[in-house]
């Protein structure tokens, strides 16, 4: 009987709740490797928006800056590619622990997720207008009866997201649940527990910095003119749909802040409720989060 591998360590909490500035103090005394485990880090010139750390902490980053903005990519090809850097780090001797807060991608690596392929885009519309129908519910209960079973008729989501598998692959999503491959490693999440209004004050002074110090809108037209898709795939990333909207003229600078400070509530109010689900979990504050994986990583390689 094979023994389980020793936990990774995965530094979480919601955005602005200071896991960057946690993660690089931890790793300037320890000399670990961060793996990113934010999805809209891994784009290349997103600096500003996505709060990257500055230029000179990254060399203790991995998997930071290796996409194109536009570029897709799957929370399964992320999974491969973190999987490859813990491996590399171990065989090293080197600690290592990932930072981030796509509860996707984490679940990917430490839970599996299927293999499924790039879903094209006119294929997400129709199967979503489907599910927005009675004949959407209908269809699926006929091609995969296994995943029917389980979702409500009214929930649209999750009908539109087996019919687009179905409609993209000619296999139903339960096919694809059976060829999940069994994880690698396991995780132990250290958890930032920072109180509402705290939170809330940090984003709102986050959001007003990255628009009048740090130079949002001055980064988003200089990804612009260099890809103009991103005038429409930039609006799916908080601050850059914001600055986005503001250079078309749609509102002011001020009504622009507020925007991206209140979509950032909302978003950590999701991810608060979604990483919960993500266990062992240690919810800890910021000054007990240094020290819980501090340690870890010492008796990592011990």
């Amino acid at each position: 009987m094979t023994s389980r591998p020793d936990p990774i360590p995965v530094l979480i909490g919601p955005t602005g709740s200071g896991k960057t500035e946690v993660a690089l103090e931890v790793a300037s005394e320890t000399e670990a490797v961060i793996i990113n485990a934010d999805s809209r880090k891994l784009y290349r010139y997103l600096d500003v928006g996505t709060a990257k750390p500055p230029p000179q902490y990254r060399k203790f980053y991995r998997l930071l800056d290796v996409l194109e903005p536009c570029e897709g990519f799957s929370a399964y090809e992320w999974a491969k590619l973190a999987q490859e850097e813990i491996e590399g780090a171990i065989s090293k001797g080197v600690p290592v622990f990932l930072e981030g807060a796509s509860v996707l991608y984490l679940r990917a690596l430490f839970f599996g997720l299927f293999p499924q392929p790039p879903i094209d885009p006119e294929i997400r519309e129709r199967a979503r207008l489907l599910a927005e129908s009675d004949e959407g519910y209908a269809i699926l209960q006929r091609v995969d009866p296994e995943v029917a079973q389980k979702v409500h008729p009214n929930d649209r989501y999750r009908i539109s997201r087996a019919l687009e598998v179905y409609l993209a692959t000619g296999k139903p999503m339960s096919w694809w649940r059976s060829k999940v491959e069994r994880p690698k490693y396991r995780g132990i999440f250290v958890y930032i527990e920072v109180p509402r209004d705290e939170l809330y004050r940090r984003i709102e002074e986050r959001a007003r910095r990255m628009f009048l110090v740090e130079g949002l809108v001055e980064e988003t037209e200089r990804i612009l003119k260099t890809y103009p898709c991103f005038a429409e795939w930039g609006k799916k990333v908080i601050a850059y749909r914001q600055a986005i909207e503001y250079l078309e003229g749609r509102y002011d600078l001020e009504t622009a802040i507020r925007k991206k400070a209140k979509a950032d509530k909302i978003l950590s109010r999701r991810q608060r409720r979604f990483m919960k689900t993500l266990q062992p979990l240690i919810r800890v504050g910021r000054e007990d989060a240094h020290k819980t994986l501090r340690d870890m990583l010492r008796s990592q390689n011990s």
